[in-house]
């Protein structure tokens, strides 16, 4: 993480906006993710086979943010 901090403006745009649509899907996500997935292990995309299981049950806040990345990433492309 801190690599992270220390390196972000060396970073692309691509890559930037991709870390900030994570933040936000984790900081509005986190409390529905440790709710719904408890026993997920993340990596290799388990959190986000969990989320899309669950997705109906999330919070209007997760649903939200998620949406919000959804719609930056189709407009980047």
């Amino acid at each position: 993480m801190e690599c992270v901090k220390a390196h972000f403006q060396e970073f692309t745009e691509p890559c930037k906006a991709a870390l900030v649509r994570i933040a936000a899907v984790r900081e509005f996500c986190g409390g529905d993710i440790h709710e719904k997935c408890p026993a997920t292990k993340p990596g290799a995309g388990r959190i986000l086979l969990c989320v899309k299981k669950h997705f109906a049950a999330l919070s209007k806040p997760c649903k939200e943010a998620i949406g919000h990345a959804a719609e930056r990433k189709v407009r980047a492309h």
